[in-house]
């Protein structure tokens, strides 16, 4: 060992409260009394000064109006935090250009340009300790206002104020699997908190109840392993004492004994060490996670072990290996004052340690003193032996109970359908687990190369895409993909344009509608495979923007072949229908309705009575099945719709009737005068017809029963479209009766709505609010099997596309994915589509358990669990349906939830709490259904 008390390193011989060295090993920072930061350069330690004079100092940081009580660099070695008496945590960061010198210092120029880039408020006393979490995403804070303050270091915002403690908080320190933060206080206990919530997760008391006096620090620490922490300032007759707390007991095993006076600091080495140096990765396994205390059996020389130095108010520095029963080193006489902080180089063979006499002391250890270092995969692997894969930081738990592995093991199996779309999303973008890279050598490289997270982590291998992509940049400077619609057949992208290429617009001045149209020469037919067809004589129309006009508006306009006139559209020769339905036996038969105007001449008129009827505007209707003619009936007016199915026909009038015939060609009503023609008109299996007219007044109707339905108007739909509008036109593309039964309203901005009976009025379930979700563009369009809602979601995603409506301001990816599930969820429940709605489910909450949002994961579980033992039996509480869209809750439940649920620890207790509860439901259930069972098998006498 070998020892060095540089003189060089001070702060204007006033007290030394904290020392840290970097990652990199490149440098160490202190924070003193003289309220500075300052930055040393490592490789002085150690140096002959007259010899070899590298800079000592390199940077003096002069931001703080206090003492700096601590001084901590981030994982990653690219930040440095520090907390002073002015209740201020600043970031700091090495910057590009030269450094400048205080005026009237009398201090030489700073060699690097060190400058402040996050500046954290909210204590209101001194912040006396730091600590970051393993993936450097959050910070704590203890401060002598008796809180702890967690901050977001993505944007230096305040998310979580703890206030378990009742006195100053002098230590924080967090669990390196990143589950747990634990932190010491005055008042003489420590606390265990939950890092997924923020709750408390245990409260250990009693084992430093019997300490006296005070000291400036409690600055305990957690083992490398992640099994132990080791507090300080306990106390063990006649000694002080270092209690040492176990993970998941949370209660003090042993003490480190032998100090005269209070403990003050504790500092696990970074690393683990072996006796012995061995290739063999199973022993790290086959050994215990880093305690033996002396306790190996035959493979002792082969067990991993921890160091640790211990800091003390008696001026003494021990340091122990967990492999022994007494220490390793005792460091006596080297400072005058208390020792009140520790640091462990990054190769874990050199200790600084600091004191309040404003003094630093190093020493360096060999590899027969200490043992040989574990690498940082056989640290994992021992990691990874006891809590699974623990590179991912505060991602990974640990496993309470053999349930939870059980269903990680079902949640890991490939599932056909996962998502809407029958597609798995891109997984929510998060920031990757900083690694401890050293600084490059080269200090004239571009400032902050090769200190971010992953700088030397190996760059994925890029997969050439089959779809060329389109790369644009937001407003913060990132680059985006233009997501593109891909997987669309032709012939089906021809079927969408002819499909959809409806409009319909209302005219606000009259609350009128009016309607453009381009008619073909050809008939229009359509063909379904399905029991029912509709035909409009809209189909086609093409929307294009307004040449020369700078508002941005849509307008229709007429692309026919011929000339149009304002009058009114061209007529077609005829509109076709056809039903092909396949019989009980033999090959499948189609039937057609055709409509085709009569050729007269527009002078026939014919004269009855006094009054003229004018027959140009006749038409011929014809049923026909296959080549077989059934019959034929003819209408006094021109025909804009046809819709059927097997029950009836239904044909539709430019005068605003309606005529209704039965499959055999029998008119079932009189004509039914909607007041204008119909422009979308369709129907269902049974004997529902939807109709929407000219006018923009929508009907529905169930014809067996002779009753309408729904009777409503369009003019609710104006502000939905792009641009919104309070007056002038709405454009219509489609308007349909959904799976539910209800009529389905698809906007030209590919806004969808759909009409609520129980409510009554219409519900948006598509749309294009949610351009930053991460399921926005994850659907397949090209499955022939997607729902419902999945088509309406992959039109907005494709007119999206088209209008480039994804160059929108930086917003939080975060929660827009989240608002889109929920809405997802929504709509298909609405929509009555039971597969859909599994799959917007199981998205939902496994975005949830990403995120660990316990609150709502707890009301989604709390739905489909069902009220309470208690409330079960009491006819009040009747309204709790145990199914939703035919599929029983429980089952949900425990099929679809909890295997989600399992994919994060850090929501296993919430996980465990539903599931203890759905077994105490399906207990009480067979009790009663046993009960049931023997009540019906109890023979009753007869009456004698």
């Amino acid at each position: 060992m070998i020892t060095e008390k540089p003189t060089w390193i001070r702060h204007d011989g006033l007290q030394i409260f904290s020392i840290d060295i970097q990652p990199g090993g490149l440098r160490f920072a202190t924070g003193g009394g003289d309220q500075k930061v300052r930055i040393w350069n490592m490789k002085s330690i150690g140096k002959d000064l007259e010899t070899d004079n590298p800079q000592r100092l390199l940077a003096t940081v002069r931001d703080h109006f206090g003492s700096v009580n601590c001084v901590r660099w981030a994982h990653h070695g690219r930040f440095l935090a520090s907390g002073s008496d002015d209740q201020m945590i600043l970031i700091h960061e090495r910057k590009a250009g030269s450094a400048t010198v205080e005026f009237g210092s009398g201090e030489p120029p700073d060699i690097e340009n060190w400058k402040v880039v996050m500046t954290l408020r909210g204590h209101t006393a001194d912040v006396v300790d730091l600590n970051w979490s393993p993936d450097d995403l959050m910070l704590a804070s203890g401060s002598l206002d008796n809180t702890i303050h967690i901050w977001n270091m993505t944007n230096g915002i305040c998310t979580a104020v703890l206030r378990g403690h009742s006195s100053l908080v002098k230590g924080v320190t967090w669990d390196p699997i990143g589950s747990f933060m634990a932190t010491q206080s005055d008042d003489k206990s420590v606390i265990i908190w939950n890092t997924s919530d923020w709750s408390m997760a245990h409260r250990t008391e009693g084992h430093w109840s019997k300490t006296v006096g005070s000291t400036f620090f409690r600055r305990l620490h957690w083992s490398p392993c992640g099994h132990f922490i080791t507090t300080t300032h306990g106390f063990q007759k006649p000694r002080h004492s270092a209690p040492v707390l176990e993970r998941g007991e949370w209660t003090a095993t042993f003490d480190f004994l032998g100090h005269n006076a209070p403990v003050i600091v504790v500092k696990f080495n970074h690393s683990m060490f072996r006796k012995f140096a061995s290739n063999n990765h199973e022993s790290a396994k086959a050994g215990h996670t880093g305690w033996t205390n002396g306790k190996g059996g035959t493979a002792k020389e082969l067990q991993p072990y921890n160091v640790i130095a211990i800091g003390s108010q008696d001026r003494t520095i021990t340091v122990w290996t967990t492999a022994s029963a007494r220490p390793l080193f005792v460091a006596k006489h080297f400072f005058s004052q208390s020792v009140v902080d520790l640091s462990w180089s990054p190769d874990g063979y050199t200790l600084f340690a600091c004191s309040l006499d404003g003094t630093v002391a190093t020493f360096h250890y060999e590899v027969k003193e200490l043992g040989h270092r574990l690498t940082d995969d056989e640290l994992d692997e021992i990691k990874r032996s006891r809590y699974g894969d623990a590179r991912g930081g505060r991602q990974t738990n640990y496993a309470d109970s053999g349930h939870q592995l059980m269903l990680e093991t079902v949640s890991t199996k490939p599932k056909k359908a996962t998502t809407p779309g029958n597609q798995v999303p891109p997984p929510v973008s998060q920031a990757p687990a900083p690694q401890k890279t050293p600084e490059p050598q080269n200090e004239g490289e571009k400032d902050g190369a090769g200190l971010g997270p992953g700088a030397n982590e190996p760059k994925p291998v890029r997969v050439s895409s089959p779809v060329k992509q389109k790369e644009y940049r937001r407003p913060d400077g990132r680059k985006r993909i233009i997501p593109e619609a891909v997987g669309v057949p032709s012939n089906q992208e021809a079927s969408n344009n002819n499909n959809n290429n409806n409009n319909l617009t209302i005219s606000t001045n009259r609350s009128f509608l009016a309607l453009d149209q381009r008619m073909a020469g050809e008939p229009i037919k359509e063909l379904r495979a399905g029991p029912t067809a509709r035909a409009c004589i809209s189909d086609g129309l093409i929307i294009e923007k307004a040449p020369g006009g700078d508002d941005g508006t849509v307008n229709v306009e007429n692309k026919g072949s011929g000339p149009s006139t304002s009058s009114g559209p061209t007529v077609p020769t005829s509109l076709i229908i056809e039903i092909k339905e396949k019989e009980d036996c033999g090959p499948s038969e189609v039937r057609s309705l055709e409509a085709k105007p009569v050729d007269k001449p527009a002078n026939d008129i014919v004269a009855i009575g006094s009054g003229k009827f004018n027959s140009s505007k006749e038409t011929q209707i014809s049923c026909k099945k296959g080549l077989q003619f059934l019959w034929s009936d003819r209408i006094s007016c021109k025909v804009t719709a046809l819709a059927g199915n097997k029950n009836f026909w239904a044909v539709s009038c430019e005068d605003g009737s309606l005529q209704v015939y039965t499959e055999c060609g029998r008119r079932m009503l009189p004509a039914m005068m909607v007041g204008s023609g119909a422009i979308f008109i369709d129907c269902d299996e049974t004997w529902r017809l939807l109709l929407v007219t000219i006018r923009g007044a929508i009907f529905m109707w169930d014809l067996f029963t002779k009753s309408c339905l729904l009777h409503d108007t369009l003019a609710s739909l104006l502000s939905s479209q792009d641009p919104p509008k309070h007056s002038g036109t709405v454009k219509v593309i489609s308007a349909k009766i959904s799976m539910s039964g209800w009529p389905l309203i698809q906007l030209v901005n590919r806004d969808a709505f759909l009409y609520n009976p129980g409510m009554k009025c219409w519900m948006r379930i598509a749309d294009n609010s949610f351009p930053a979700s991460k399921y926005a563009m994850s659907l397949d369009f090209s499955s022939a099997k997607s729902g419902e809602l999945a088509r309406l979601q992959a039109d907005v995603g494709r007119y999206d596309c088209r209008r480039n409506f994804w160059n929108r301001p930086a917003v939080d990816e975060v929660v827009q994915t989240r608002a889109h599930l929920e809405a997802q969820l929504a709509s298909a429940l609405a929509l009555e589509s039971p597969k859909e709605y599994v799959q917007c489910l199981l998205s939902y909450v496994r975005f949830l358990t990403r995120e660990a949002d316990d609150l709502r994961l707890r009301e989604v579980c709390e739905s489909l669990l069902g009220p309470t033992f208690g409330a079960v039996a009491d006819p009040k509480n009747s309204q709790w349906d145990p199914s939703v869209l035919g599929m029983q809750k429980h089952v949900l439940l425990k099929e679809t939830v909890f295997p989600a649920m399992a994919s994060n620890r850090k929501v296993q207790r919430l996980l465990s709490e539903f599931m203890n509860a759905l077994s105490e439901y399906e207990l009480s259930e067979n009790e009663n259904q046993n009960v049931t069972n023997n009540v019906d098998e109890m023979d009753v006498a007869p009456p004698s």
